[in-house]
């Protein structure tokens, strides 16, 4: 596990070394952000210090931190610095060295003629070595890496190349005598490739630079969620005298003041004061919330214009912040099922343009025009340089990783890039009734009495006189006695009527979930049975006397005691943006399906009011797991599943991908595979059109990719030589292998926000 926090011996920012006025300082505090270090083409590598990728070499970049604020790559650009200064000199030198052997110093008299000898060719050397050798060494070590554990990948192929070019230089100036007259020029002398070994290096360098640059600007949003929350806190002791301390010491219930303007160091309640609360880059709503005394508030939202005292309910790396960084953080650490192309691709891309590189040699060595080895060799350099796969490899990551990023600063949470690609290709939608196509605030319309004479039903509604009956408010306290210690969303229902009432709840114990079918527990020493028909006749129970149950009414059964004392006719209607979004996913051509734990006919009842034609009713958890797996199985069959994240576990696992509604207080990152934080049921489509835009963007990058190999190849090995006279430079290959990574990044870009109709823009 890679470290969340850092402490250091250094100020907060905008503060003070001495900390707020009137709070004491604490002499260490964390530095937010810093997650360790990834590998921008394989985000599953990943290590707590700088290194290069054990897969394909590549440098790894840092998590959740600006470059500028890492030593190494501070390092890097003195490096590419001071190798860009040697380069311009090396250029120059060779450019002398050509124009004397072409006899045209005359256009250029002020460079001196013995530069284009023997003394040319050493002061070559001397400049190309360091830039290879120094300049160049994460690159060699990076591709000597991918030779050693038989993977050579994107290094080895440039290093390959900036090695032949240097080696076979050196040779040609320390010993030019063992060189045939296939490597001479017309003058005799051996032509030398110092230039394009150092500039292959330089520009590798500066292209690594320009794409850590982009990459930085696709994960902004993520390091943005990473550090929300602030290095420190004011916590108050006994007397109410505050001291400032690190998030890390932050334990539950201390209290702690936020100023105004503040951010809010973990989840906590509010003990004292009244404010508003931006949310918006942990729920994606833009309106600021108030909040006031008992209400709860998130780690990392800012605090409105007023001074509030708060208690933790959580240490800072349990907070919903800290959790949400963890889930963005593994979502890149997982492939998308389309990158094993890229990898099948790249299994034989390499030794497959190895091939090219010596069959290229080979057929100018054979059939070329003199000097046919020295241009062979170039070719075959250009070759091994311009077919570099930094773009196959950057295709698929970047796209997610920006997908992933907006996502998250829109509310919504991708667990995994594979989650993204599935709801991309889901073809039915299938949710859950109760809290995601319906409000999820039951209402007590009426309730039935059972007594040995008959029954009697009792309207509910806000006039405490409407529960007269002491059977009645006896069944309604037990009834809520036993759903307060319910997650449910039908929980509040009850306790809500029996505040209404004025009915003073007892006690429960030994409460015990019956998942997705009721709840049972003790109350006053009798047995109380909460849950649908089929779990009270499951469990012996006569519920013949409940004969006139309305149509489209959720109805809870409640047995006391072993036998039926009564039934509640619950109402909670549709969501007002429901039926809208049903219509939009019908319209795009998706199957909608509703399936509910609640009766068939009050499941067909609502699916009508929202326009879904296939509803199924009367479904455990285990149930609808089945429906869903067995939809799989369907020729076609890709199943998003929508649902509350808590009785609904088992089907969010069984689907190809699970969404989770969630508030943000209770959101349910564990269960699913896409949590949303905010919009309800109208983020469902939004999701939906990221993935798809997301994939459209993969498709291009890798269409770029291919593209740019299939066209770059055969130029490298001087198809248009018959034409233009000339082969490809070994420099303006490497340039072409910078251009083609940074036109990947830049499609990936373009997709960095999310427009208000749902998809990215």
């Amino acid at each position: 596990m890679l470290p969340q926090l850092t402490v250091v011996d250094s100020p907060a920012p905008h503060q003070s070394p001495s900390g707020p006025q009137g709070v004491k300082p604490c002499c260490a505090k964390p530095t937010a952000g810093d997650f360790g270090w990834r590998c921008p083409m394989h985000p599953q590598v990943t290590s707590a210090t700088p290194g290069s990728c054990s897969i394909c070499g590549m440098p790894l970049e840092p998590i959740g931190v600006t470059a500028e604020t890492i030593q190494a790559t501070r390092s890097d650009r003195t490096r590419l610095v001071v190798c860009g200064a040697l380069a311009a000199v090396l250029v120059v030198v060779a450019m002398a060295g050509m124009a004397g052997h072409a006899d045209d110093h005359a256009g250029a008299p002020w460079l001196p003629r013995w530069i284009s000898g023997a003394a040319g060719n050493w002061l070559q050397l001397l400049l190309a070595t360091p830039i290879v050798f120094w300049g160049g060494m994460p690159i060699l070590a990076g591709g000597w890496d991918g030779f050693r554990r038989g993977r050579p990948g994107m290094f080895s192929l440039i290093g390959l190349g900036v090695i032949v070019a240097w080696a076979t230089s050196a040779v040609a100036t320390l010993a030019p005598g063992i060189f045939p007259s296939a490597f001479r020029r017309g003058d005799g002398s051996v032509e030398v490739f110092f230039e394009s070994s150092g500039m292959i290096v330089v520009l590798v360098m500066l292209g690594q630079e320009l794409e850590s640059r982009a990459r930085r600007g696709t994960t902004a949003a993520i390091r943005s969620l990473m550090n929300l929350a602030p290095p420190t806190a004011e916590r108050l002791d006994a007397s109410g005298e505050a001291m400032e301390v690190p998030l890390a010491l932050v334990q539950p219930g201390d209290r702690l003041r936020v100023r105004p303007g503040g951010r809010i160091p973990t989840d906590a309640v509010i003990l004292e004061g009244t404010t508003a609360c931006d949310e918006s880059l942990l729920t994606g709503e833009p309106l600021p919330v108030s909040r006031g005394v008992g209400d709860r508030v998130l780690g990392g939202a800012i605090n409105g214009s007023a001074v509030i005292v708060v208690a933790a309910e959580t240490a800072a790396a349990d907070s919903l912040v800290a959790r949400i960084a963890r889930l963005v953080r593994e979502a890149h650490e997982h492939r998308a099922p389309i990158e094993r192309l890229a990898d099948r691709v790249a299994a034989v891309f390499v030794p497959a343009v190895l091939a090219v590189a010596a069959a290229t040699f080979a057929a100018w060595a054979a059939f070329g025009p003199q000097p046919r080895m020295a241009l062979g060799l170039v070719s075959a350099v250009s070759v091994l340089v311009i077919s570099c796969p930094c773009a196959l490899g950057l295709a698929t990551p970047l796209a997610m990783t920006v997908a992933i990023g907006r996502g998250a600063g829109g509310g919504i949470l991708v667990r995994s890039s594979e989650a993204m690609e599935n709801l991309a290709r889901a073809t039915t939608i299938v949710f859950d009734k109760t809290g995601t196509l319906t409000q999820g605030r039951p209402r007590i319309v009426a309730a039935t009495v059972v007594h040995d004479t008959g029954t009697q039903t009792v309207i509910a509604g806000s006039d405490p006189a409407a529960w007269s009956g002491e059977t009645a408010r006896d069944l309604l306290a037990s009834t809520a006695a036993v759903e307060a210690a319910s997650e449910h969303a039908l929980a509040r229902g009850f306790i809500e009527a029996a505040t209404a009432a004025g009915i003073d709840v007892p006690p429960a114990e030994a409460v015990e979930a019956v998942v997705g079918r009721g709840i049972r527990g003790r109350v006053a020493g009798r047995d109380v049975l909460i849950g649908n028909n089929a779990l009270l006749i499951d469990l012996g129970i006569d519920t013949h006397a409940a004969t006139t149950v309305p149509v489209g009414m959720t109805t809870v059964f409640v047995a006391i005691a072993g036998r039926l004392a009564g039934w509640f006719e619950v109402a909670d209607p549709p969501r007002p943006e429901t039926a809208g979004v049903v219509a939009r996913l019908l319209a795009e051509g998706r199957r909608v399906v509703m399936l509910s734990g609640d009766s068939e006919a009050a499941a067909r009842h609502v699916a009508g009011m929202v326009g879904i034609a296939e509803a199924h009713g009367g479904m455990t958890p285990e149930d609808k797991a089945r429906w869903v797996a067995d939809a799989r199985r369907q020729p076609g069959g890709r199943i998003a599943f929508v649902g509350d994240g808590i009785n609904d576990a088992p089907a969010l696992a069984a689907a190809d991908v699970g969404i989770a509604m969630g508030s943000g207080a209770d959101v349910a990152l564990e269960t699913a595979d896409i949590t949303l934080l905010s919009g309800g049921i109208a983020a469902v489509p939004k999701a939906i059109a990221l993935a798809a835009a997301t994939m459209k963007t993969v498709r291009q990058n890798l269409f770029l990719a291919f593209l740019y190999n299939v066209l770059a190849i055969p130029i490298a090995a001087g198809a248009l030589y018959p034409w233009l006279g000339h082969v490809t430079s070994p420099m303006l290959a490497a340039a072409a292998m910078t251009l083609s990574s940074l036109s990947v990044i830049a499609n990936s870009l373009r997709r960095k926000r999310i427009s208000q109709h749902g998809g990215p823009g």
